[in-house]
Formats: C-alpha cells, structure tokens, sequence
C-alpha cells in the first residue's frame, strides 16, 4: 500500500470510518485493533482539550460531557487537515449554530464566537497605528473615497441575547440576575497594552463601526449621528487603524 493510501486508511478510522484494519498492516505490542483504539482515542483527547482551551466558557455552561460530544462531532465533520492547529477551532460557533441538540441554548453559538475573538485577539502581537501623515497627504476628492480599515481581529457582535454580559458572568462564576431579554451590541479587539478589550456599544457606535466593516465611504459615515466623535474615539482606541481609497479597488 503506498504512504498516501495507507495515511488515508488510517485517517478514516481515526473519524470512525469502516476500514479493513489488516491492510494496514500495522504491528506492536498489541492487536492493531487495539492499537487503532488507542490512537483513536489519543487523537480525540488531544483535539478536544485543544478546544476546551479555545472555548472555556462553552465548556463552563454546557459542562464537561456534552462538551465532549460537542467536540467529538465537530472533529468528525472537520477533520484536522493541516498540521498546524492554531486556527482549527474557527469554525466552532458556526457549527454550534447549526446543531440541532444546541438548538434550546440559543446564545451558546455566540458565546463560542466571543471565546474565539479572545483567543485571536490575544494572538495579536502588534498594532500599527492610524497612518494620520497619509492621510493628510490626501486631496479633499481623495478622502471623500476613504474606506476605514478595523484591526486585525476585531470581533463586532449584534445580539438579541446579553452575550457579553453571559460571557463575564462565566468568567467570574456568577450569572445571576442576567436579563436575558436584553439585546447588546457589542466589540472585542486586540490592545497593544491588555491583549484584548471588550465592551458594549450603543446604537450609533454599532451603525458606524457595521458601516465600516461593510466598506462605506467616509461621505457615507458622515452621515451617521455623532460621526466625528466615534471616529475619534475608535481610531484613539485603535479600532480603527488604517484606510484605502478607490484608487487602491
């Protein structure tokens, strides 16, 4: 059997696929289908404590066991296919949102969300500052064009569930008294001084900061209530980092 065929084989089995175990023609210590049982395991013992260190608050509100079977489901529809497992958690909150035995916990796929930002953001090692001396360097034409780029791994969340504040209830063992009829709008971006800071936003902040992720123009943002003060603010804050114009489309 040459390597490819062999390491699909074994791949297979490890996802829990049929596979004719004696073509593997494996050897050890111990029957290959006890040898298979034990990489098997080891495999998902790995992934899933990799996701727990992802996802700890989604492990704190669904507990250990159904988070195992959370896990365990995710690994089996997206097998790891690329050594390097920093980003193999990007697809969880997706997942979550569409399964049908999370379907009651209907904020759970946005808290996976929230834990993921964190840990991105976290990653981040360096922000660059707003390029002021560029923009200056712009004819009134040209700004009108301005699209505002965000950070690297800046989460923006509109939610009709309180995910925020379920998020650091997790984080500090203590959930009650949450209005879980409360919608919040909400951020999480990386900070060159705190790895990574979160908060609420109002309506207009919202609006704004959705408007640039959407890539409108600065003559478009101006229209927005308060315009001048949120752009001040974000960039201050370092949310807002950056620009294009047409010229660059």
């Amino acid at each position: 059997m040459k390597l490819a065929d062999l390491q699909a084989q074994f791949s297979k089995h490890l996802l829990h696929q049929s596979v004719d175990l004696s073509s593997l023609n494996l050897t050890g210590p111990l029957p290959v289908e006890q040898l298979m049982s034990l990489y098997r395991n080891n495999f998902y013992v790995s992934l899933t404590d990799y996701l727990k260190g992802c996802f700890p608050s989604v492990d704190a509100l669904v507990g250990e066991e159904f988070f195992e079977q959370l896990a365990k489901a995710y690994i089996i529809q997206r097998p790891l296919d690329n050594p390097d497992i920093e980003l193999y958690g990007e697809g969880f909150s997706r997942f979550i949102s569409n399964l049908p035995q999370t379907s009651d916990l209907v904020y759970l796929a946005g808290i996976a969300a929230l834990d993921w930002g964190f840990d991105r953001a976290k990653a981040v090692t360096e922000i660059a500052s707003f390029p002021f001396a560029e923009l200056e360097g712009l004819d009134q034409q040209q700004q009108l064009k301005i699209c505002f780029k965000m950070s690297a791994q800046t989460l923006l969340l509109a939610s009709d569930y309180p995910l925020l504040s379920i998020w650091q209830g997790v984080a500090k063992d203590c959930l009650e008294g949450i209005d879980m009829g409360c919608a919040e709008n909400l951020i999480l971006h990386p900070s060159n001084t705190q790895g990574a800071l979160f908060y609420l936003l109002n309506s207009s902040q919202y609006e704004f900061l959705s408007a640039i992720s959407a890539g409108a123009r600065l003559q478009q943002l101006c229209e927005i209530e308060d315009f001048q003060q949120h752009l001040n603010y974000f960039i201050g804050n370092a949310v807002i980092n950056g620009f294009t114009t047409g010229d660059e489309r």
